[in-house]
């Protein structure tokens, strides 16, 4: 993205409405047109704004050059409005596609993350909790009724794992259902909950996951220390406590559309299912859309419905549609059973009911940064269509512009010379000198590395750095380009992360690309700035459509308190 409509998406992304804490937060700095930029905008855009597109100093220049970014925001977003992108079907159809999504994140938001408090004898007991581990088995099965049938059967005394290996639909159902050890933090918050209290031999209730329902037998518990600490504790309660609430407010508006299922048309659907098709085969293209097994929704069910609710039905004909048009691996499968039906269904329900639940019911956009972010949203959405059509589709880059700036920039286009080292990096310089010795005595440098490193990461790839010009390793490279050839290895150094020994593994002398070579970045060099220049052009015409004014007194009020230097 080029330069100046990049700070533009950044200044626009960083102006969403909010209640500033200093007494002069509303007073306006500039007007363009009917709106108003004030000290609390101009401040949330310098804090949030890329360090390297701030001015160089806090003055009252420098601030009049971020303040115009802002203003080029707007003149541009008022432009494109003049031009009737809005009314377009490319920008109904992409709006449609966009406003859903956002209105449902701001609903779960406001209605749910924002009210969640977490108490600290919330934290201590979820970081008590942290300190066992269980060790487990599951059965996973298509219903409940299944689910609590096996539950009864193994707390009679049927094998746990036996019965795991005849119904499970778990991965593990081979091995009877085994899933190992782990510690609480570490697994899906509803198992957790489910296993608080519980000890060895003990089983679950049957739990809604999913995938169908699931059964854990407890096979041992016991005492470790956590990998996290308690504001590790502190978040995740937070996180559980969110996705608690989204699903309680999906059930209160499940409830409140009068959602329902008909068991027969769910039925049908779920025995006009084709084979499950092995996952191995999807992910290969083995099978694709063209050769996937097919439904057989025989015609005389297709008019019956699968749901309804206060707005609207679906019948499997509707189905069908909603079948086809998912990719492979999300179609629902017979080993989830029809519950799985259910839930595909039940979301594009949701996928569509939630934005209108949020416009209309919980009157999201009635709140003034939900409503505005929404608003900045649409606008660049506009103002990079007006970029495209104003801008790049002006500039064009023609050979002749290419070979020119060829012969014009040759000592910017020349190639730095290059080098690959190999580093064995240690804790102190002891273990260097030893590492050295090995090395100029012949030992394989790779397995060097392998062997001694500290740097495990490294391990992977021998400690190769792969080529880089001078100054890209500022610690390696000190030394390194200053040894004399492929082969070399150098004297044990100290640098920040410990003592390294190097070996240079490659080198590409400096040279001259070819015109062949450069023409690629020629051409993106010559087009960014053609693109500046031509935007900078445009907005100079652009503002005299419109009336700008400053208050540099008011400006002279605002905070800059982050700069470019």
């Amino acid at each position: 993205m080029r330069k100046t409509l990049l700070v533009l998406v950044i200044v626009a992304a960083a102006l969403v409405a909010g209640c500033g804490e200093k007494d002069n937060s509303n007073l306006v700095i500039a007007r363009v047109d009917t709106r108003e930029i004030t000290v609390a905008d101009f401040e949330q855009v310098s804090e949030a704004i890329d360090q390297k597109y701030l001015p160089e100093a806090s003055t009252l220049e420098g601030k009049k050059e971020l303040l115009d970014h802002m203003i080029n925001k707007e003149v541009m977003a008022l432009k494109a409005l003049a031009m009737g992108y809005e009314k377009e079907k490319w920008f109904i159809d992409l709006w449609a596609q966009y406003k859903g999504p956002f209105l449902i994140a701001q609903l779960m938001d406001v209605m749910v993350a924002k009210k969640v408090v977490v108490t600290d004898e919330e934290v201590a007991d979820y970081y008590r909790q942290m300190h066992f581990e269980y060790t487990l088995s599951q059965i996973v099965v298509a219903n409940e009724d299944e689910a609590s049938e096996i539950r009864e059967r193994a707390l009679a005394g049927e094998d746990f794992a036996e019965l795991a290996k005849k119904y499970s639909l778990g991965p593990a159902a081979d091995q009877g259902g085994y899933i190992g050890a782990n510690p609480i933090g570490r697994m899906h918050w509803w198992v957790e909950e489910s296993l608080f209290g519980l000890e060895a031999g003990d089983i679950t209730e049957a739990l809604k996951t999913s995938n169908g329902w699931a059964l854990l037998k407890v096979h041992r518990k016991r005492k470790v220390e956590p990998a996290a600490d308690e504001q590790w504790a502190r978040n995740r309660k937070k996180a559980i406590k969110e996705k608690k609430g989204m699903e309680a407010l999906k059930s209160q508006i499940e409830k409140d559309i009068g959602l329902q299922f008909f068991t027969d048309a769910v039925n049908i659907a779920f025995d006009a299912l084709p084979d499950d098709i092995p996952y191995e085969d999807i992910m290969s293209y083995k099978v694709n859309r063209q050769n996937a097994p097919r439904l057989n929704l025989e015609e005389q069910f297709m008019d019956m419905l699968i749901c309804q609710y206060a707005d609207g039905s679906y019948t499997l004909r509707d189905f069908e549609e909603v079948y086809y048009a998912m990719a492979l691996p999300e179609r629902p499968r017979r080993q989830f059973g029809r519950e799985h039906i259910i839930q595909t269904m039940h979301k594009m329900i949701f996928d569509q009911v939630l934005p209108v639940y949020a416009e209309d019911q919980a009157k999201i956009l009635e709140i003034p940064e939900v409503k505005k972010d929404l608003d900045n949203k649409r606008e660049m959405f506009l103002v990079q269509k007006l970029y495209d059509d104003q801008i790049k589709d002006e500039v064009t880059i023609t050979a002749m512009d290419m070979r020119e700036y060829y012969s014009e920039n040759l000592d910017n286009l020349l190639k730095l010379e290059m080098r690959d080292f190999s580093v064995v990096l240690v804790s102190d310089q002891a273990a260097a000198l030893d590492t050295h010795k090995k090395a100029t005595e012949g030992m394989n440098f790779s397995m060097l590395v392998r062997k001694y490193s500290t740097d495990e990461s490294a391990k992977e790839n021998f400690g190769r750095t792969g080529l880089h010009p001078r100054g890209s390793m500022p610690e390696y490279d000190e030394v390194g380009f200053m040894l004399d050839g492929v082969g070399s290895i150098s004297i044990p150094f100290q640098t920040s992360r410990g003592w390294a020994v190097i070996r240079v593994e490659e080198i590409e002398d400096e040279r001259l690309p070819t015109f062949e070579e450069a023409e690629g970045t020629i051409k993106k060099m010559l087009t960014e700035q053609r693109y500046e220049e031509h935007l900078a052009g445009k907005l100079e015409k652009w503002r005299e459509d419109y009336i700008i004014e400053i208050d540099e007194s008011a400006l002279a009020k605002a905070d800059l308190n982050r700069t470019r230097l």
